[in-house]
């Protein structure tokens, strides 16, 4: 028996009618009892699609209490689980099944349960793997870590052990709960020490205060956006007076949205640090304002980082993964997992984040860190939120365009910015061109969307030329 199946059967051996998933747009919950049934079905109803050890199943459940048994079902057969973005087209879908070897697909049924078809027609082995977590996609075409159950557990568990997570605590599941954050997050806890949480299909603003009161809710894992929703959107009887653990991951938390928060509210937002390919790195866990927007807290326990040339952070732990599909082992080595963000650690042994080594953009032969000039510009008053991407210029090479979001009603203009900037920034690092926006597109997982970014940028670009 699986590691994961083995401590969840202790879940439901020492409690059955124990309440794990709340869901209240449905008004109903699901027990350890529920969840155990489900999977026996869904493991049963795999093996007649003759998914076998070793096979790959394409989840495309979405946010929904299906993808816990549908995890558990998988390991049970020893098949790997790669889940794909709720929002994801049929044609992704299948699209994704075929370029990995899938052997089958589950959706939702319109029953609520799931339904499972065939996928595709030569299918791929990957033995040994529990989860093909695939990365962001962003920026490109996303590829898949192949991670085994045993890295998903030490993920878990240092997860776990940093933030103080409690089997009798209930979290709010408003981010996915099947990728890598919410894995760590959210599914393990409840499946290694049965962690209930209270689920919708899709962060519900207006709901969320109300769910936390009355699942008596501690744990709020969260993204950026969702606590400035909160801060712009007040709940109008207060935040919940249990839900005192917040969490932000998946892109940087504003100093400002940190500050603003606990004065309003009260409640710290403890920034967490992670990577698809690596589970969680740093964490937060002090009660006073990091101060510093880049600082995203100290190295977790049983991680390892070093910084290398340009200061880029490489990882080791027990819960980085094997590699990439396909081979693309390249940012795998020294038994850890090399990322693409440069960090430093500051004087009290936090690190810090200062830029990522694909992001340098050429200013006439100089080179810019775009999120150097996003920290300058967020603190500008009035600048709620900021990005600053690259833009082709025929005499410098790149040139570089801010991308500002700011608070109603506001006064800031193109001239001001830049003015703010000559004061803070050499030269070569002030954006030539200011773009408003009413908000930075976003993909589902709450991080920006690159892609939708540079093109709006394109466009915005092109009719100023006409």
């Amino acid at each position: 028996m699986s590691e994961l199946l083995a401590r969840f059967a202790a879940v439901h051996r020492d409690d059955p009618a124990r309440l794990l998933i709340h869901r209240p747009g449905h008004n109903d919950t699901l027990s350890a009892a529920g969840i155990w049934e489900a999977h026996l079905a869904i493991a049963e109803t795999l093996t007649r699609h003759s998914v076998s050890a070793g096979h790959l199943v394409v989840s495309a459940v979405g946010n929904t209490a299906a993808s816990v048994p549908l995890l558990l079902a998988c390991r049970a057969i020893g098949a790997a689980m790669m889940a794909v973005d709720a929002g994801a087209t049929p044609a992704e879908v299948t699209g994704l099944a075929e370029r990995f070897g899938a052997t089958a697909i589950v959706g939702p049924s319109r029953s609520g349960d799931v339904d499972i078809r065939p996928a595709a027609a030569k299918t791929r082995t990957y033995p040994g793997a529990a989860m093909l977590k695939l990365t962001s996609g962003s920026t490109g075409r996303p590829k898949a870590a192949i991670t085994t159950e045993a890295q998903l557990v030490a993920d878990a568990e240092q997860i776990i052990e940093a933030m103080g997570i409690r089997p009798d605590d209930t979290q709010i599941a408003a981010i996915p709960v099947s990728h890598s954050y919410g894995l760590g997050n959210l599914m393990l806890p409840l499946l290694l020490q049965g962690t209930a949480f209270v689920l919708r299909e899709s962060f519900v603003p207006q709901q969320l205060p109300d769910d936390a009161r009355r699942a008596g809710a501690r744990v709020f894992p969260g993204v950026p956006f969702m606590f400035d929703y909160f801060l712009a959107n007040p709940p109008a009887v207060g935040w919940p007076p249990t839900l005192r653990l917040l969490i932000s991951a998946g892109a940087p938390l504003a100093p400002a949205t940190a500050g603003a928060f606990l004065e309003r509210f009260g409640a710290k937002i403890h920034s967490f640090y992670g990577a698809t390919e690596t589970g969680g790195i740093a964490y937060d866990d002090g009660d006073e304002p990091a101060g510093d927007g880049n600082a995203v807290g100290r190295v977790m326990p049983g991680v390892t980082v070093t910084l290398r040339d340009e200061g880029r952070i490489h990882v080791v732990s027990d819960a980085v993964a094997s590699g990439y599909c396909g081979g693309d082992g390249g940012a795998f080595l020294d038994g850890g997992f090399l990322t693409g963000d440069c960090g430093a650690f500051d004087g009290c042994g936090r690190l810090m984040l200062v830029g990522r080594v694909s992001s340098f953009v050429n200013v006439a032969g100089r080179k810019v860190q775009p999120e150097e000039v996003e920290r300058v510009l967020h603190a500008m008053p009035g600048v709620v939120d900021v990005r600053v991407v690259a833009a082709d210029d025929p005499r410098r090479g790149q040139q570089l365009v801010a991308c500002i979001v700011a608070a109603p009603p506001s006064a800031i203009t193109s001239l001001a910015v830049r003015q703010f900037c000559a004061s803070r920034l050499a030269p070569h690092k002030i954006p030539r061109l200011v773009f408003f926006l009413d908000a930075i597109p976003l993909t589902v997982r709450g991080k920006s969307d690159r892609a939708a970014l540079d093109a709006l940028v394109r466009a915005r670009m092109r009719k100023a030329l006409w």
